[in-house]
């Protein structure tokens, strides 16, 4: 091997006090500084996708995806989504955004990556679109990008019926391709025409039988086959049929078994006749049949925020609080998972809706984040990789 080179030390010749290889008696004078950005903000730490560059190097915040850059382009500069809630992917050219409270003012400060990220002014989680101080205007609750991010459609028009839009909807079974929109502060569900040019039908408190014990609210909705369609949100589920008129309602609201404690997401499961429920408030999935008899649970799921079946047989998990897209077979048991906290291109802040397109994209809505984000498949990855999230069951 050689002399040791004149810059290392000999082994136990480091003093005893761990970290410090000079001992006191010798030490020069300290440097003023020992790091060249204390305020750990250099250049490294903008917000960038961290992907390998030539295959070395990277991270993997994104699991088998990378961030499209630049995608969706600003709705109207100086302003951006004011808490994405959710979307639906009619093709890769027409992608259907709503959000909870429409435009907020863009932040001032840059992203950056780490620690800065939740110590800097401006942060995320000081300013994102729940903080009332923060100058918002409610227009451009409905708004449709084509695949290049660009704005090709807002239902400004209806803007005035909206407070707080939590989901958008399709039935699948439905040549008409009607859109369903919930808004939790309302307390309503809207149903209009596939362009949003007429209001077809709206259900309230009233149709749907709210009480104050168990008060309704308009949040996730899943379809059967002749029409007729669930509301869940909550501590209730309920049964409407095609017209809008409520058939029966589950209330449930509590932590035992078969009971609900802020329900965020349904998923109907017509071939293995299972329902499957995104217990939020207990931080579990809960499954049961076709009759809403309890079958099992599945617990410590922290933030099960959005709740989505494939086609290939599993179920996957939104989760707004670790930040992670979970992947669970029918069984319960999480076959893998992916994810990362965090305002860079690729990580997430409050995961609350997810689509994806028959290209292999997928979308996210980030009510935290205040963004929508298009991710592709990276092109380095194994298109066969489980963490890809293949095409989705209608429901």
């Amino acid at each position: 091997m050689g002399d040791i080179p004149n810059n290392r030390i000999p082994k136990g010749a480091v003093p005893a006090r761990m970290g410090q290889v000079v001992p006191d008696q010798k030490r020069p004078n300290r440097a003023s500084k020992l790091y060249a950005n204390p305020g750990m903000r250099g250049p490294h730490l903008l917000a960038q996708d961290y992907l390998p560059v030539n295959g070395k190097g990277g991270e993997d915040l994104s699991g088998p995806y990378e961030p499209v850059e630049g995608w969706p382009q600003p709705i109207e500069e100086g302003w951006r989504i004011a808490g994405a809630a959710a979307l639906h992917v009619f093709s890769p050219d027409r992608i259907m955004v709503v959000s909870h409270f429409g435009l907020m003012r863009e932040r001032v400060t840059p992203y950056v990556w780490g620690l800065s990220t939740f110590s800097m002014e401006g942060s995320p989680y000081a300013t994102h679109s729940l903080n009332a101080a923060i100058e918002k205007k409610p227009e451009h609750h409905v708004v449709v990008f084509d695949r290049a991010g660009e704005l090709v459609e807002s239902w400004t028009w209806n803007d005035h019926l909206f407070a707080k839009l939590n989901r958008i909807f399709v039935d699948p079974h439905d040549p008409e391709e009607h859109v369903w929109v919930t808004d939790s502060r309302n307390q309503k569900i809207y149903k209009f025409t596939r362009d949003g040019k007429q209001l077809v039908m709206t259900i309230g408190e009233i149709e749907a039988g709210s009480i104050p014990s168990d008060p309704w609210k308009g949040q996730d909705m899943a379809w059967l086959p002749n029409g007729d369609f669930y509301t869940a949100g909550l501590g209730r589920i309920d049964r409407f049929d095609k017209n809008g008129e409520l058939q029966f309602s589950i209330l449930r609201r509590g932590s035992g078994p078969g009971e609900f404690l802020d329900l965020h997401g349904l998923v109907l499961d017509q071939e293995r006749h299972r329902i499957y429920v995104a217990d939020r408030g207990n931080s579990r999935i809960q499954v049961f049949d076709e009759d809403f008899t309890f079958i099992e649970e599945w617990p410590n799921i922290l933030g099960p925020y959005a709740l989505r079946l494939t086609q290939d047989g599993y179920i996957w998990v939104g989760d707004g609080e670790t930040q992670k897209f979970l992947k669970y077979d029918l069984e319960g048991k999480l076959v893998t998972s992916w994810g990362q906290l965090g305002v860079a291109p690729g990580a997430t802040l409050g995961i609350h809706w997810f689509d994806v397109d028959e290209e292999g994209n997928l979308y996210v809505a980030e009510n935290h984040g205040d963004r929508v984000q298009k991710f592709r498949p990276r092109s380095d990855v194994d298109p066969n990789d489980p963490r890809f999230i293949g095409p989705l069951v209608r429901y």
